[in-house]
């Protein structure tokens, strides 16, 4: 076992250089499931802005006018403490998957491994052949053949990142209108064209040059999994206790002598960040099992017992106890379902009108009537986040007040923001050292009720 993993990234060499990774494929009884998983997960995220929800599109990002929907609920900018509950709420589920399954949705789920291994390496291995072809390819010098590979692989993936760039625009602008847009000139549609384009060049960034650097340079989570996890996560290790000592058995030398492993490096040359898995827990690991499927392969066919390297805990691998249920769990599952009660609760109870009352130009606070009285005059603002018109009215139970609000009951058609007149007319007798608090009823013909205490100005005598 070496010990250079330690403080050395294997993509990069003792110059600083990128050491370039062509990992081998192999298929396996692993391999299959997150092929499956992985155009699940594709087919889902190119749908999901073509399905209607309530009539909306399902998921629906709209940062320009502040709206997004999921699935048939609206939420507004406002909607904070709802924010909130789902960042903390899917903080505290990434802890708590962690420690139970380890990096499970590194090697599964992470659109970097989904997109990479089962989109563009695919068209890699289909133009530039296996790992041996590829690593020649690129070492000989430009001529016919590798410029047209190139081309023909560059192009190809160039369609598939422009396919991924505008249905990831489309959660954003619209599925419809994007087709509109696609439809029309680019001059006429500069920003979502340009935002294609930086899109674009992103994934071809990423997918074709940076790669596996994201996961072990770039990637939070590769660095505080040690943090998240513990001896009885799950994890993809090497049985070492029955792998070791590794290697062939030589001439005169009997195979009880050895462990299991025969050292033939198929576990390195087929991980996507280059790693021997059998050094132990490293952060480059993702867990996408195709070190696992490799080896199974060669135990198959020595006839050997599957699983040198599989899903276990550490303390599995090390032949102790195993322990799935521990505090930590516990911890992070009680906060989880916590979470997630108060968020059910929030939105079961989610009043979908929302008022305030701001008080009109600051200059003038109030004004004198000619019959005596005195008028504050104050804003009315309502946003009506339901998806019916409603009818909104005002007022109060203080004796000798008169609230005058335009076309009352006041409509406000759904999904809008409007902001109307609303004045205050009050005896001047009624001031004490110049103010007056009063509470006004604010309500609509949903059943909608709500109280604002608003402090009105007059004359100080």
């Amino acid at each position: 076992m070496t010990d250079t993993f330690r403080d050395t990234l294997y993509t990069i060499d003792h110059s600083g250089r990128r050491k370039w990774v062509y990992p081998s494929l192999v298929r396996g009884r692993l391999y299959w499931p997150r092929f499956v998983v992985a155009y699940i997960l594709m087919l889902v995220y190119l749908v999901m802005p073509w399905i209607k929800v309530a009539g909306q599109q399902a998921i629906f990002l709209n940062i320009v006018n502040r709206r997004f929907v999921f699935f048939g609920v609206e939420f507004w900018a406002t909607d904070t403490f709802y924010l909130f509950l789902v960042l903390g709420g899917l903080a505290i589920a990434l802890f708590f998957f962690t420690s139970l399954f380890g990096r499970l949705w590194c090697g599964w789920a992470c659109p970097e491994t989904v997109f990479l291994e089962f989109l563009f390496r695919p068209i890699e291995r289909a133009i530039e052949g296996n790992s041996a072809q590829r690593l020649r390819l690129d070492q000989q010098p430009w001529n016919f053949t590798k410029i047209w590979k190139k081309l023909l692989k560059h192009g190809l993936c160039a369609f598939f990142a422009w396919i991924l760039a505008s249905t990831f625009l489309a959660y954003f602008i619209g599925a419809e209108t994007l087709i509109q847009m696609m439809q029309g000139s680019p001059t006429d549609n500069l920003v979502p064209f340009s935002l294609t384009i930086i899109f674009m060049g992103l994934m071809g960034f990423q997918f074709g040059w940076f790669r596996e650097q994201f996961c072990t340079v770039l990637c939070p989570y590769a660095r505080f999994q040690s943090v998240l996890m513990d001896s009885n996560s799950l994890v993809v290790g090497y049985d070492s206790v029955r792998g070791e000592p590794r290697g062939k058995a030589k001439k005169g030398q009997s195979d009880q002598e050895l462990g299991d492993c025969v050292d033939c490096g198929l576990c390195v040359r087929v991980c996507p960040t280059g790693i021997d898995i059998r050094n132990g827990m490293q952060l480059e690991c993702i867990n996408c099992t195709a070190c696992i499927d490799a080896c199974d392969s060669i135990m198959q066919k020595l006839g050997r017992p599957l699983g040198l390297i599989r899903y276990d805990t550490e303390n599995g691998l090390n032949g102790e106890r195993r322990r799935i249920l521990r505090p930590r769990v516990f911890i992070y599952g009680f906060i989880l379902i916590a979470f997630l009660t108060a968020f059910a609760f929030k939105l079961n109870n989610r009043v979908l009108s929302e008022t305030q009352i701001i008080r009109g130009a600051r200059d003038v606070p109030y004004s004198a009537l000619a019959n005596g009285q005195i008028t504050n005059h104050l804003h009315l603002k309502i946003s009506n986040k339901s998806k019916q018109l409603r009818h909104y009215s005002v007022s109060t139970s203080e004796p000798g007040i008169s609230l005058l609000v335009p076309n009352s009951p006041y409509p406000v058609e759904p999904g809008l923001i409007v902001t109307t007149p609303l004045f205050v007319n009050f005896d001047k007798s009624k001031l004490n050292a110049g103010k007056l608090k009063i509470v006004i009823k604010i309500s609509d013909d949903s059943g909608y009720s709500e109280l604002r205490e608003v402090t009105l100005l007059g004359p100080d005598e």
